[in-house]
């Protein structure tokens, strides 16, 4: 599915499934889901787990394999990909598209540690080489 037909404005449940799902890249189901996210399962979790698939599969972000006895589920983007978008639309609504602005304000509103300047600083570096 083309980038531009995916919603990546997710609830924080539905990122809660997501990240069960970037977890278990080769598919996971319904009930599988349910376990992870309460611990039991019971019907009614297992209503509202579908629903929020259902919704994700709405937005383009998960897929379903119906081929065995127990529908499996998986993430069409892996994680680096949606926060990738999610920083796309971030830098496009507020900061004009332009990425260093918003990097600035994310660095500027950190407390950073000396190892992680020091990481920063070598990113940097590796993109100016």
């Amino acid at each position: 599915m083309p980038e531009n037909e995916i919603d990546i404005d997710v609830t924080d449940t539905e990122l809660s499934v997501l990240e069960i799902l970037w977890a278990n890249p080769e598919g996971i189901s319904v009930r599988e889901i349910v376990l992870k996210l309460y611990g039991r399962h019971e019907h009614s979790l297992h209503g509202g787990v579908k629903s929020f698939l259902d919704r994700l599969m709405e937005k383009g972000l998960v897929t379903v394999d119906k081929s065995g006895f127990a529908h499996r589920f998986a993430a069409v983007l892996d994680r680096q990909e949606f926060v990738g978008l999610q920083l796309k639309k971030m830098a496009h609504s507020h900061f004009g598209g332009s990425l260093a602005p918003m990097l600035l304000s994310l660095v500027d509103q950190a407390k950073l540690s000396d190892k992680q300047r020091a990481s920063i600083e070598k990113i940097i570096k590796d993109i100016k080489d």
